[in-house]
């Protein structure tokens, strides 16, 4: 009989080993640090490199799913090509099944109850010391913890469950023992885990009921066939309003792991056998214990080796794979200006994968709140101006002004619901001086569209500037943009010391703007120019420093001193 309590103690055990598993890998992400998304985009374009790297960086963080989100997001920024990431993916795919030995080799062999609590203990007092590094490696040591513990509670529920009549007459009639069987098997093992989106928690999962004995060799291999293929759901949700590259990368996961399901499911017989020629143990044995006792290392063997074969088997088909991707994901018109390019919501759960994207859309809005300077300046300096001219150049600057707004609320938003997620101390400072950029560059676009209003009023009361106050405005209007360039240029490095030529500049600019106001209120004491033209002239002389000012806060920002 399946009591309630059995049923309590295998969910929450499935609970605490799949929190585990997020803690581990999020701690480990941030012991690496930036090398994990330096090592990524270092990427060559020789396939065999890609699989190394893939298999590195999933055994390391233990997370295939880390890996594959961090390979979406950068196709969807061009970092690197469809046919690139294919080979990381392949290597991805082989680095999880890392994971799988470390539950056949430790969670059933050694007494791990005795090590996990201990670890729970030292991991989470670890993280008060104050430390950024002991913090993250508290963070791993919990994680590792937690996996274990519920991989204790799993197994001793399930080793209770097996003693029940109806759960041995449910079991027998769920066997991967012909082909539509199989494919049933398959299927379960897909939607398992989708429905719970870590192929590592439904992998320990059947390698405990297998060790157990209440599931059958050919049907935990056949659990694990499935398993692949429900994995690839992560990089799909990841690829959710994506660029169609990106949206590609996910398709082509989803291919490899089911073509490869498709051949090993023909050959599935010869390839268990072959399995059990190698690994140690008679899987097929009688009794169901002592088949149990083998069977996590036969299934982890099996794991590895149909993930070899599949890349082994697809690598040199790389380009076909890419076909096929392009076949299901047809070019599509991207989405507009008016809407992020590289960051995608599914990126919350790996802050620094997040800072990256949010970083480049940093970039993106200092280049529009440029070209709104220099529209602003090319309707200043063209001669002629008919009332279509400013119609048209108000138009193109509101537009852009829109773009610069949607940007502000969009980034911040963001990186506000990443820094509620567990985030380190230099990735908290890093969101924070993006987010003092955003609001500055925000700011800057405001009072280039104020300038845009003090010309147009200029126009509709049809005033003009003397040759001297139209030159003393393109001269400020030169410095601030050197300002801006240099911002620009730099606004994606962090802890650059810009501050001398920033400081250069910002002197130059508040001094001129000093001078030009002295020498216009001199031309106004003189005659030389209208009262009306005059306040316009102050107006965007002051328009000019502010732009400038929020420059420099940037500029503090990209230095390190914000």
């Amino acid at each position: 009989m399946i009591s309630l309590s059995m049923v309590v103690t295998i969910l929450g055990g499935l609970s605490l080993f799949l929190y585990g598993m997020k803690v581990m890998s999020e701690g480990l992400q941030k012991v690496a640090g930036n090398r994990l998304r330096t090592t990524l985009q270092k990427i060559t374009n020789h396939r065999l490199s890609g699989v190394f790297t893939g298999f590195f960086i999933t055994a390391a963080i233990q997370s295939s799913s880390a890996t594959t989100v961090m390979l979406v997001s950068f196709v969807n920024a061009g970092l690197i090509n469809l046919t690139q990431s294919l080979g990381v993916i392949m290597g991805a795919n082989i680095g999880t099944t890392v994971t799988g030995w470390l539950v056949a080799l430790l969670g059933f062999k050694v007494k791990i109850a005795m090590f996990a609590l201990p670890a729970i203990t030292v991991g989470f007092f670890v993280r008060f010391l104050g430390r950024q590094k002991l913090t993250d490696w508290g963070e791993v040591l919990l994680g590792f913890g937690l996996l274990f513990f519920g991989l204790t509670l799993m197994k001793d529920a399930l080793g209770d469950l097996k003693k029940s009549q109806e759960v041995i007459a449910f079991m027998s009639t769920f066997r991967a023992s012909g082909i539509f069987s199989t494919i049933m098997v398959i299927g379960v093992g897909s939607a398992v885990t989708m429905a719970i989106q870590s192929s590592s928690a439904t992998m320990a999962l059947t390698l405990t009921l297998a060790n157990q004995g209440i599931i059958d060799y050919p049907t935990c291999a056949a659990l694990i066939l499935g398993e692949n293929i429900g994995t690839t759901i992560t990089a799909n949700l990841a690829a959710i309003g994506a660029s169609t590259a990106a949206k590609r990368a996910a398709r082509a996961h989803m291919i490899f792991n089911i073509l490869g399901v498709v051949w090993v499911l023909i050959l599935f017989q010869p390839f268990l056998h072959l399995i059990d020629n190698i690994v140690p143990g008679n899987v097929f044995a009688p009794s169901s214990a002592e088949a149990g006792k083998v069977m996590p290392d036969h299934l982890a063997a099996f794991h590895t080796l149909f993930n070899i074969a599949n890349t082994l088997v697809f690598l040199p088909l790389l380009s076909l794979l890419a076909a096929g991707a392009r076949f299901l994901v047809p070019e599509q018109k991207e989405a507009g200006e008016r809407h992020l390019t590289y960051i995608t919501s599914t990126l919350i759960n790996t802050p620094g994968l997040a800072i990256e994207e949010s970083k480049r859309e940093l970039a993106r809005m200092a280049e529009k709140v440029l070209e709104m300077h220099d529209t602003v300046m090319e309707l200043f300096n063209k001669k002629e101006k008919t009332q279509k001219d400013y119609y048209e150049y108000t138009q193109a600057i509101t537009s852009l002004e829109t773009v610069t707004d949607n940007l502000e609320r969009d980034i911040s938003s963001f990186l506000v619901r990443i820094i509620r997620n567990t985030t380190s101390r230099d990735q908290s400072e890093e969101i924070s001086e993006i987010l003092n950029a955003v609001n500055n560059l925000e700011r800057i676009g405001d009072h280039c569209e104020s300038l845009l209003k003090l010309m147009n009023r200029l126009h509709e009361k049809n005033l003009t500037f003397t040759d001297e106050a139209a030159t003393d405005i393109n001269e400020i209007a030169s410095k601030v943009r050197d300002m801006l360039v240099l911002i620009s240029d730099h606004i994606t490095m962090r802890k650059t010391n810009i501050m001398i030529d920033a400081e250069s500049l910002e002197s130059v600019i508040n001094k001129m703007r000093h001078n030009l106001r002295k020498g216009h209120i001199k031309r106004l004491n003189e005659g030389a120019c209208g009262v009306n033209q005059g306040l316009v002239f102050l107006d965007m002389l002051s328009s000019f420093e502010k732009i400038g000012d929020h420059a420099f806060n940037i500029a503090e920002s990209i230095s390190g001193l914000r």
